[in-house]
């Protein structure tokens, strides 16, 4: 898809090598005066999950009625209310769910009990069995379908991880940390672009701030290092009183001029908090070219084609992870454009991304200033000659 949208060549040029923390694998891109060398590395934690996967059922519900309990009584889910309304939503589906599951067990139960004609301590006990079985099977049915079981582990993991409860997790962070600091001062690039994704936007934050605690001089040694956050959920750990650690660290690489970092936010993205600020934890009315960070805002739908988007809108999931895939339309964001690209981090981040850079054949354009530029650039030449 990368390919036919911008006209270039593209592909893996090598085999994927992976190891407990990591994945990598080599993709070479060009077009017809330009040519790209990527090493693209995963920083890997899908064991944990799986872990998490395997837990059972009941075992998952009691750890999800302890965080919704949790998240109620702290005050976050409000936060959450408050910063999107849809992510709240996003938060509290599962539970809906299984609130209708056990409707529909409890309307079974009450039928059962209409037909027999038992009363009594009978009649309660074939209520509760049917409610239970109903209950029970709608989960097994529909849990991973929907996807009810893998929100129920995301939001256990979320509980625990800010009370400090997964200590694999913080061993896995550290890993990161190194493998970050290496790459910095061993990797034969042009620059590191270091991508967080949903919950691992909140993972970057934790990762770097750790490497810059080992390495305080990390942004002035090496190739250029960039952060790029996208369907970024860091709020929902910095929104959590317990989430002092992932406040802090995000106000350490904040604090960091020398790594720039670009968030992209879209409407269509109900998994996000969209036009919140990760750093001051506020709302936000509108793009932001100043600051920390840099907050730029996309449109899901100018992304893929329309008869794409008709058919997956209602996909909540699809639509948050479009982010990391290709686009079929040229849009001001393109994954595979900003990580592939020739670009430095700070072109293709900026308003227009690569729309206007890139010519049908995929030949890299010069930079044509905008009219605000120009009229600056005006300004300044008259100063200049004024000055003489």
């Amino acid at each position: 898809m990368f390919r036919h949208t911008w006209g270039v060549s593209a592909g893996i040029v090598s085999t994927p090598e992976a190891t407990p923390v990591s994945a990598s694998w080599v993709i070479e891109a060009s077009g017809p005066n330009w040519n790209t060398r990527t090493s693209y590395e995963m920083l890997r934690w899908d064991d944990l999950i799986v872990e998490d996967h395997a837990r059972g059922m009941w075992s998952r519900l009691w750890q999800s009625f302890v965080t919704l309990v949790d998240f109620v009584v702290t005050g976050t889910l409000f936060r959450f209310m408050y910063a999107n309304w849809k992510y709240a939503g996003f938060f509290l589906f599962p539970y809906l769910y299984v609130a209708a599951f056990i409707g529909c067990g409890a309307a079974v139960g009450y039928g059962l009990v209409w037909l027999t004609g038992v009363t009594g301590f009978p009649a309660g006990v074939v209520w509760a069995g049917a409610a239970v079985g109903v209950t029970a099977g709608l989960l097994l049915l529909l849990g991973w379908r929907r996807p009810i079981n893998h929100v129920f582990d995301d939001w256990i993991f979320s509980r625990e991880f800010v009370y400090g409860r997964r200590p694999r997790m913080d061993a896995r962070i550290d890993r990161f940390s190194e493998r970050i600091l290496d790459r910095v001062r061993n990797a034969d690039v042009d620059e590191i672009v270091i991508v967080g994704h949903c919950l691992g936007a909140a993972l970057v934050m934790d990762t770097v701030a750790r490497a810059l605690k080992r390495d305080p001089e990390l942004a002035r040694r090496g190739p250029s290092l960039c952060i790029l956050t996208v369907g970024s959920t860091i709020a929902k750990f910095a929104l959590h009183p317990r989430g002092e650690r992932i406040r802090q660290a995000t106000q350490a690489v904040a604090g960091e001029l020398g790594i720039p970092w670009t968030e992209y936010h879209a409407r269509d993205d109900a998994i996000s908090f969209y036009r919140f600020d990760p750093l001051l934890l506020k709302r936000v009315s509108r793009e932001r070219s100043g600051g920390r960070p840099i907050i730029r805002r996309v449109q899901l739908h100018n992304m893929m084609d329309k008869a794409s988007f008709r058919r997956h809108r209602f996909n909540f999931m699809l639509l948050h992870y479009k982010f990391l895939m290709g686009n079929s339309v040229r849009a001001n964001y393109d994954h595979c454009l900003i990580v592939c690209g020739p670009l430095p981090f700070d072109e293709i981040t900026a308003s227009r991304g690569g729309v206007d850079r890139f010519g049908e054949d995929g030949a890299l354009l010069k930079s044509v200033p905008s009219e605000v530029d120009a009229a600056a650039t005006r300004l300044a030449d008259a100063a200049a000659v004024g000055a003489a």
